[in-house]
């Protein structure tokens, strides 16, 4: 960092000396936002919303800067908090990752159950059961109750002696 008296700032871009570099430029650039819109209206910077800073963020994905760097932001606390680009001031980065990674495990659970429905069709029709489900609602002559019973598989099943209806 060149001494003090070597910098100087003004309204505008950051005035460029001997001894700056691009990256004391786009440290600077960024620390001269004040606000959070601003940070994030300006290439690179993302926003610390505890110590209210602006931040260099020059990586590809800047939502992901707080696996690679855990100092972005001047405050520990405020690490996965860092508001980036793409998401704007109000989303913070583990409200991005939290909302992500519940959203693909709830697709990845979809998925399982309808393959484990297919499987059980594919197995099913494999096999040659050709009934309809293996339960069946019963009532009585009534109609009073309902018994909810499981079918037996045709080889158990008691063959007719003699035929019901007589001609």
């Amino acid at each position: 960092m060149p001494p003090k008296d070597q910098l100087f700032l003004r309204p505008g871009p950051v005035a460029m000396n001997e001894t700056s570099s691009p990256t004391d430029e786009h440290l600077l650039r960024c620390w001269r936002q004040q606000y959070c819109g601003g940070c994030l209206s300006q290439d690179k910077c993302s926003w610390c919303p505890f110590t209210q800073s602006c931040v260099p963020n020059d990586y590809s994905t800047q939502l992901l800067a707080p696996a690679y760097d855990e100092n972005i932001c001047p405050h520990w606390a405020e690490r996965w908090e860092i508001r980036t680009h793409p998401f704007g001031c109000q989303v913070s980065t583990i409200t991005s990752l939290a909302s992500i990674i519940s959203i693909v495990s709830t697709l990845v659970f979809v998925l399982l159950v309808w393959l484990s429905l297919w499987a059980i069709r594919r197995l099913r029709k494999y096999h040659g059961e050709q009934e309809s489900g293996w339960w069946k609602v019963w009532t009585s002559g009534s109609g009073e109750e309902s018994r909810l019973r499981v079918r037996q598989p045709r080889a158990n099943r008691p063959q007719e002696q003699e035929p019901l209806l007589r001609t």
